[in-house]
């Protein structure tokens, strides 16, 4: 049954369900983004918005705008978890498909376990406005969305970024500090203009988060294929797709590869089919042409291909028939060839597969099946071994009754005998990747995004299993580990009984919860390591949160500039240092806090005698605790010497330079240390990334960490380089595809290493890379990473993914045999 312009909803809602919950992982990521965004701007908020509110004679609105300013902090911290929760639950509804509950009568979303019209009403309309402020912005966010779960379009009330949950965490926020109904919605529906710009900047941020994983915010016609709602970004021609690397590498294959086909492809094909048929079959999947092109004319913008002059058309295949290969017409534009799209009768639901897509023989089904159950186990291993996959390929392909299923079971026979003559993906890892070929010639039949998209499910488990595997050898835990986990994830699509997608997803999910986790026992190197350079990730973001409320609190005091650098800097770093032990020496932070005040009193200019008397007092106290609080953090003898000597010449001047004292402000250390009362160090606390930009680790203390902590881990520094801009931001868009597991080549100093990312911390501030054996384990950060790459010291070992490495191969093997045999006629 082909689908008419009145069931297509009800296909592009079918064709969503099945991609959402694939898309969980990389919308929890954009958190980081969201917090980054909005909570460092609040503060401003509440006083942009509840300022003028507090000043007002009139008590009804000054009343809670006081309260609420009194109560900042709790505030503060309220609308940060209600607004985690609002997220999360935004996702998650996302995922299932879920609308959070409309009331009757009101427009759009409203809140859940609010049920009063008003409070519904108002919320959509202050959402409304926000939404419409920031249309540039979150229309942008929204296509990017669309492309990662593949729909053609994400409706505003299901968007899990829709400026709703940010209003719902203002109204939380406020309820917990107290605010009351009905001061509660006046004093929410006010935050709407000030949230604008916050959540412009929270779209940006999430917008050039999901930019760097390569989701595209392109918008193309609608593009119905066998099983799914395919984006933009997965259609042929994009920077990610098989195509689109085609047109620039096509003839990468060197000539021992070439001259493979004429020697191959006869005794090959057991379905009797010729080359040139499969050679064309394998352009329609990759959507390059269509049955409705001139034999041998190139598509727009395409060169024209070898084996495309005299290709015969192919039996079994009319233009319009079911079961042929479906038309892609190119739809010429003002800026050129548009998106190839697919006719829509070609979206028809299978009567026996249970998912979306073309019929498919229920007795060839049948023979892939019982295919795939002698892959999963059920027949002996030395029985399944011996079995040419060629011949069962075969006997498969005489179940089929139409010409297009043959040649498809070919092109994927063809792609198998590339994988396992690939030269990354080690044997053992080979032979557990071509256990799949089954599946995959079932997915091939249903499914022509197969060919034309990356993310495509099971097409990126293939690719996922390969890359990680990489450096991979037999010997260790680690490697022992990950061979449990890969077979793992090939059974979970073996014995699957399940004919669609979800055993691939499934796969897929929990094989990247691996890579995520890696539970390892608790004296593995990596973990004792990871550990490590998570702590001094977590550290710098104390000390930058640290130093931003300290040089807050310094405003009209005056300081040296030794002095005030020590303070934000490495005194900061002692205030860290001591908060980390606050479990066994409680208060001790809070100690050297109060040291602040303490000093800076010291060194201010001394008028009368009895604080001349004072600090005679005091200087003794103040040395003691600074030493104290310098060894925490092992701070070198020379810096410490240097310092105390400047600190020394300040003392003496603050007794004589009294001409320095006359027209000056008092200095009043309590009101410095009320200032000071609030500062909190959270493990959790993220500074703003407009405000520091990337997270300026420290290389000399991540070494000291690492080394106090007796990790056997080599952090690598290099001196940044100058480079343009724009060289800058390529680079660190290639860098922000990078993924756990992905296999690199490392030169450090004369010495070439193959080595593996690990792990990434949180806030991709620290890159740790470990060899196969993990007995030489590698961190940096970023500035570092880009640097070593640009000298050539760090390089990715996979140029392209193993799907389109095989699809690539396959292509230029058969135009060559193609041209061979035409040659021969």
């Amino acid at each position: 049954m082909s689908l008419d312009s009145a069931s297509l909803p009800g296909a592009l809602q079918s064709g969503a369900a099945s991609r959402r919950p694939g898309a969980r992982r990389v919308l929890e990521e954009c958190w980081t983004q969201v917090r980054n965004a909005v909570e460092l701007r609040l503060p401003d908020i509440l006083l942009e918005t509840l300022g003028p509110l507090a000043r007002s004679e009139d008590e009804n609105e000054s009343k809670p705008a006081k309260l609420v300013l009194l109560k900042d902090k709790a505030a503060l911290q309220a609308f940060s978890e209600f607004l985690h929760a609002e997220f999360k639950q935004a996702v998650d509804d996302f995922c299932a498909q879920r609308v959070r509950g409309k009331a009757s009568g009101a427009p759009g979303l409203s809140l859940v376990d609010y049920d009063e019209m008003e409070f519904a009403t108002s919320m959509e309309k202050a959402s409304a406005r926000i939404r419409n402020a920031v249309d540039s912005e979150f229309s942008t966010l929204k296509a990017r969305l669309a492309n990662l779960v593949r729909e053609p379009e994400v409706r505003d009330t299901e968007n899990p970024f829709r400026p709703v949950i940010f209003l719902r965490a203002i109204y939380l926020a406020l309820e917990r500090v107290g605010i009351n109904e009905p001061d509660l919605l006046r004093l929410t529906k006010r935050f709407d203009s000030a949230l604008v710009e916050p959540i412009a900047a929270t779209y940006a941020a999430v917008d050039r988060h999901l930019a760097g994983k390569g989701i595209s915010a392109d918008v193309a016609p609608i593009t119905l294929t066998r099983n799914s709602v395919m984006g933009p970004n997965s259609v042929m021609g994009g920077p990610n797709s098989v195509v689109g690397a085609y047109r620039n590498t096509r003839n990468t294959l060197g000539p021992m590869s070439r001259g493979m086909a004429s020697t191959t492809m006869g005794p090959f094909f057991a379905s009797g089919v010729a080359v040139d048929q499969v050679l064309q079959a394998l352009y329609q999947r990759m959507a390059l042409v269509g049955p409705s092109m001139m034999p041998g004319a190139p598509m727009a913008g395409m060169p024209a291909m070898p084996g495309m002059a005299a290709m015969p058309a192919m039996p079994g295949m009319p233009a319009g028939v079911p079961g042929a290969f479906p038309q892609v017409p190119v739809m010429a534009g003002p800026a050129g060839p548009a998106l190839p799209t697919v006719s829509p009768q070609w979206a028809a639901a299978p009567a026996s597969t249970g998912a979306p897509g073309v019929m498919v023989d229920p007795g060839l089904l049948a023979a892939i099946a019982e295919a795939q159950r002698m892959g999963a186990g059920d027949v002996p291993s030395v029985q399944y071994a011996a079995i040419n996959p060629a011949v069962l390929r075969g006997r498969i392909a005489e179940k089929a009754s139409r010409q297009v299923d043959k040649l498809t079971i070919e092109i994927v026979g063809l792609l198998f005998e590339r994988i396992h003559q690939d030269k990354h993906v080690p044997a053992t890892i080979k032979e557990q990747l071509l256990r799949l070929q089954f599946p995959m010639i079932r997915v091939a039949l249903t499914d022509t995004e197969l060919f034309v998209s990356p993310r495509q499910p099971a097409r990126e488990l293939l690719d996922r299993i390969a890359t990680t595997s990489i450096g991979w050898v037999p010997q260790g835990d680690h490697n022992e580990r990950y061979l449990a986990e890969v077979r793992q994830a090939i059974s979970t699509v073996l014995e699957s009984t399940d004919q669609t997608l979800a055993p691939f997803q499934q796969a897929l999910d929990g094989f990247e919860q691996y890579l995520a986790q890696e539970n390892t026992r608790d004296d593995d190197p990596v973990v004792r390591a990871r550990r490590a350079l998570e702590e001094a990730e977590t550290r710098e973001v104390q000390a930058i949160n640290a130093t931003i409320q300290i040089r807050q609190a310094f405003e009209g005091v005056m300081l040296e500039s030794y002095l005030r650098d020590f303070l934000l800097d490495t005194w900061v770093r002692v205030l860290v240092a001591a908060n980390k032990r606050e479990a066994t020496e409680p208060g001790l932070m809070r100690r050297y806090l109060a040291l602040v005040p303490a000093l800076v009193w010291t060194v201010q200019p001394k008028v009368h005698p009895e604080e001349k008397q004072q600090l005679a007092r005091k200087v003794p106290p103040v040395l003691t605790a600074l030493r104290e609080g310098l060894a925490l953090i092992d701070w070198p003898p020379a810096k410490s010497q240097e310092f105390f000597g400047r600190l020394l010449n300040s003392h003496a001047q603050a007794v004589k330079a009294l001409e320095l004292a006359h027209g000056s402000t008092p200095f009043n250390p309590s009101t410095l240390h009320i200032k000071l009362d609030g500062l909190a160090l959270s493990a959790d606390a993220t500074p703003a990334e407009d405000k520091v930009g990337e997270l300026p680790v420290s290389d000399d203390e991540v070494a000291r960490l690492l080394a106090a902590d007796k990790v056997a881990v080599k952090h690598v520094s290099a001196p940044p380089q100058e480079a343009e801009p724009s060289d800058d931001a390529e680079l660190d868009q290639h860098i922000a595809s990078f993924r756990r597991g992905d296999w690199f080549d490392l030169t450090t100093g004369d010495r070439a290493e193959r080595v593996q990312l690990r792990w990434l911390s949180p806030r991709r501030a620290i890159y740790m890379f470990a060899t196969a054996r993990d007995d030489r384990i590698f961190s940096m950060k970023p500035a570092t990473l880009r640097s070593l790459m640009r000298e050539g010291r760090v390089a990715p070992v996979e140029a392209e993914r193993i799907f389109e490495r095989a699809l690539r191969a396959t292509m230029d093997v058969l135009e060559h045999a193609a041209g061979d045999a035409r040659a021969t006629v």
